[in-house]
């Protein structure tokens, strides 16, 4: 199962997927919005494709998202054994040819735009349940910025359902516009490499909004060692937090790992090991505080304006 953000790009990838299927003989079954299959199937022609004979071929099979959630989930509460009919019926018409399946499904995601997080992670588990069932891969999207407000325990569970997690898509013009608006900017990234440098490009971007272009290599350098540190101790998704305050600026990384935050000493031919000293050189002062299911590690960087008129 893998796992992508949902935007331009992502629809650019989810097109990928499906025509990478038709490219290895397989049939694809699309569980999308019809405004979000609409934006596939266009890119999809670009790719040299034809959705709709590949329907007709029976090698295309579609549902709606919101229809199909609206058959599923009644007063609140998942309908599991109409789920396992009905897209399990789907699965089964697409396996009759013989050919391996893939599929895309965007159902769990908004169920989670919704708040109904606990039915959103049951569907995942129903998903997995047919996995165990039938032999085919599935690619779920979730929209960029989804998990931003969401506890980061929440995010973990859904991110251990998944075996492969490829977010992608930076910051759009849009929400680069909007980063100047307030005092305080956050953002959730998946436990994966690439999180690091998005991590980065997301505080100097959001420095760079704000008119502090001048702590840029320090933030950067600060909120690189912070999102190293809870990839590789805390194995957690993570939130960064950009927070303006008088006279500077507080940057953050909340993890999900409950462990209390050790400084370990590097030896000297060690050639990791030292983000903390590193951070505590570069910040006016640095340290760590619980929060409900984790921690955030932070640390305070003076406006250097401020600091030379007073």
């Amino acid at each position: 199962m893998s796992f992508y953000t949902l935007d331009s790009e992502g629809f650019g990838a989810v097109a990928r997927f499906v025509a990478d299927g038709w490219d290895q003989d397989e049939c694809v079954v699309v569980v999308a919005t019809g405004p979000h299959r609409a934006a596939v199937e266009t890119r999809l022609v670009e790719l040299g494709h034809d959705p709709a004979a590949r329907s007709r071929a029976g090698r295309y099979l579609t549902l709606d998202a919101e229809e199909t959630l609206a058959e599923l989930v009644v007063d609140g509460r998942l309908e599991v054994d109409l789920f396992l009919r009905r897209v399990g019926d789907v699965v089964t018409e697409a396996s009759a040819a013989g050919r391996p399946i893939r599929a895309f499904g965007e159902m769990v995601a908004l169920l989670w735009q919704r708040g109904q997080i606990e039915v959103a992670i049951e569907l995942e588990l129903l998903w997995n349940q047919l996995l165990s069932e039938y032999d085919f891969s599935l690619l779920c999207a979730y929209p960029t910025g989804v998990f931003d407000h969401t506890e980061l325990v929440d995010v973990r569970r859904v991110c251990d359902l998944h075996t492969d997690l490829m977010p992608v898509a930076g910051l759009s013009s849009t929400e680069g516009a909007r980063l100047a608006d307030g005092h305080a900017c956050s953002r959730v990234f998946l436990p994966t490499a690439e999180s690091v440098p998005a991590a980065r490009h997301f505080v100097v971007d959001v420095l760079r909004a704000w008119g502090h272009d001048d702590l840029t290599a320090d933030a950067a350098l600060i909120v690189s060692e912070l999102a190293t540190n809870a990839l590789t101790h805390a194995a957690s998704p993570f939130r960064a937090v950009v927070d303006r305050r008088r006279g500077g600026l507080r940057i953050g990384v909340e993890d999900a790992a409950r462990t209390p935050f050790e400084r370990r000493a590097a030896q000297a031919d060690d050639v990791s090991g030292r983000g903390v000293d590193i951070v505590a050189a570069l910040s006016e002062r640095w340290g760590y505080s619980p929060v409900p299911g984790g921690k955030v590690v932070w640390a305070e960087l003076l406006d250097p304006s401020r600091s030379r008129a007073g």
